[in-house]
């Protein structure tokens, strides 16, 4: 496990990883031009402009094979890549519905563009196929162990159709979804961070560790669906019960995207960000190999 998950280590301790692999959530979050939606190019300059400022900040850096890899990594990239081998169906200011595997990341795609691991999204919802999820996190992971680099399943929960959640039910769908997905096989679980709510981080501790006795390796937090404010005291709960560190994009550099300096954005405010999340990091978490290994 070790040897799998070391290029993916921060010097200082545990994960400190950077994602840059949205995508049409990303171009939602320019401002409009004309009243047109930002090109796919703007896409491509901010993912690279993101990557050579903050990539030397981060252990390792997600980024996506349409906008962010193409026919190779970014010779800006400083750290280890990890490429998203997922395909989001995601209409326009709607958030993800769906995931499916992206049939151009293959084992040969894989090495030819250097990456050091693989990351697939599932959307986990409470009336969704069981049997389904688990075919096409095997079908992931069949990928990762050809191309011989580590993996990382990402579940993000979704109350059923037309219904909300209460905050426990939410709670309990995170270590329910980690029961389900964590027990498949992946070398890191990435998770929604567990017991949060809106500016109340009482619970995170309590259900990071029992997140930890459900995941059989290392696992770390993401950040959607957490206030920017809160990540950081988010990721310090959170390792504080179990968690390994982080892979997460928008609380360090959401609102770079439309600041009319981004380039000084990145440079300041995310930088700062990624810095003090990576000390957070080496002083709380257990450790990349997690509690249970």
């Amino acid at each position: 496990m070790r040897r799998l998950t070391a290029p993916l280590e921060s010097a200082e301790g545990g994960f400190a990883m950077l994602a840059l692999d949205q995508r049409e959530s990303l171009r939602q979050m320019f401002p409009l031009v004309n009243g047109q939606e930002a090109a796919d190019e703007a896409l491509r300059e901010f993912k690279s402009t993101a990557t050579r400022v903050l990539s030397p900040l981060a252990s390792a850096v997600l980024l996506d094979r349409l906008y962010g890899v193409a026919d190779a990594a970014p010779e800006s990239l400083a750290s280890s890549l990890i490429l998203a081998a997922d395909v989001l169906e995601q209409p326009p200011g709607q958030p993800v519905l769906t995931t499916h595997l992206d049939p151009a990341v293959t084992p040969e795609y894989v090495r030819q563009v250097g990456a050091a691991a693989l990351k697939f999204l599932v959307i986990w919802r409470a009336d969704g196929d069981p049997a389904e999820r688990e075919r096409l996190v095997r079908s992931f992971l069949d990928v990762a162990a050809a191309a011989e680099v580590p993996s990382l399943v990402e579940a993000i929960v979704r109350p059923a159709a037309g219904q909300t959640w209460t905050p426990e039910e939410r709670h309990a769908a995170i270590l329910q979804a980690a029961r389900e997905i964590a027990t498949l096989g992946g070398t890191i679980y990435k998770a929604e961070v567990p017991g949060y709510q809106p500016g109340d981080l009482s619970r995170v501790r309590e259900q990071a560790e029992r997140l930890s006795e459900i995941v059989p390796g290392p696992w770390v937090v993401l950040s959607n669906g957490v206030d920017p404010a809160d990540f950081a005291p988010a990721v310090r709960e959170a390792c504080l019960g179990g968690a390994s560190g982080f892979l997460a994009g928008r609380a360090i550099w959401g609102d770079t995207v439309a600041d009319p300096d981004t380039l000084g954005a990145l440079t300041h405010r995310s930088a700062e960000r990624l810095r003090a999340l990576t000390a957070i990091v080496a002083e709380t978490s257990r450790g990349s190999l997690g509690t249970s290994q």
